[in-house]
């Protein structure tokens, strides 16, 4: 039997009221639910969807892939094998001008601000011989030059090949050579027949293309051609810069002379 102590009451139990509990309850609610939307929003679960329709398109020495919109996405990447972006940018087509030869699979990922959707249903596609990673070089002359080395360009059915050797004063002998390739790729075709030659070269750095400019003009004449300036040589070789498109300021175009061709007029005929 409990004593129990004059002076001092017992402790009186206290009731909580019905509507402080529900109250209590209806707080937490509130809580779990902005704390929810607070994680939902820092984890990026609120992302685009996926794009659908991914379809491909092989042409001579690239790849042309489209794809449908996605609602509510502010650009788009599309993906080569494991992991290469290709493209990114705000347009629902691209194209991969560097493709190699082979079996490659594509898939493309919407893009809202930092969130990124999963990716599409993958896309295999087999690619033909292209340039490899040289190809948007000769991209900038798509009606000159042959977008694939076993195709045909628009002007004159002309064919390329790569060829590449530095000159003797780039890499050698020593007496001559400073050891420093300056030309990055060459292509050299021939326009519907071989005895109509031309190529084209692509310096490392305009110092470079003057380098190489200047070394021929101590044998050659200057003339102008409607896209800039060129030396002709006591041979009747021809080298040209194009001046007037800065995209292409490190090309030069190189013509020999035949019987079948005035240099000149073939590179003014050319579609530069």
């Amino acid at each position: 039997m409990a004593t129990r102590v004059p002076g001092i009451s017992a402790p009186r139990r206290r009731v909580v009221p019905v509507w402080a509990v529900a109250l209590v309850v209806v707080a937490a609610l509130l809580v779990g639910a902005g704390a929810f939307l607070s994680v939902r929003a820092l984890t990026g679960v609120d992302v685009p969807d996926a794009p659908r329709g991914l379809r491909l398109d092989e042409r001579s020495g690239r790849l042309v892939a489209s794809w449908e919109p996605v609602s509510g996405a502010s650009g788009y990447q599309l993906v080569r094998d494991d992991g290469l972006v290709v493209y990114r940018g705000d347009e629902t087509e691209a194209v991969d001008v560097a493709v190699p030869a082979g079996e490659h699979t594509y898939r493309v990922v919407a893009l809202r601000g930092d969130a990124s959707s999963p990716p599409s249903e993958p896309k295999s596609v087999r690619t033909g011989n292209g340039w490899g990673v040289y190809a948007p070089l000769v991209a900038q002359f798509p009606e000159l030059l042959p977008q694939a080395p076993d195709a045909v360009a628009a002007w004159n059915d002309a064919r390329c090949v790569r060829r590449y050797s530095g000159g003797r004063d780039e890499v050698g002998p020593s007496e001559t050579g400073n050891g420093r390739v300056r030309t990055v790729f060459v292509v050299r075709c021939t326009a519907g027949a071989v005895d109509r030659p031309f190529g084209v070269f692509w310096f490392a750095s305009k110092d470079a293309l003057n380098a190489e400019y200047s070394r021929s003009s101590a044998t050659s004449r200057p003339v102008r051609w409607r896209h800039g300036t060129g030396l002709i040589d006591e041979n009747g070789r021809g080298v040209f810069k194009i001046t007037d498109d800065p995209a292409r300021e490190l090309a030069m175009i190189v013509v020999l002379r035949t019987p079948a061709q005035d240099v000149l007029r073939t590179v003014d005929s050319m579609p530069i």
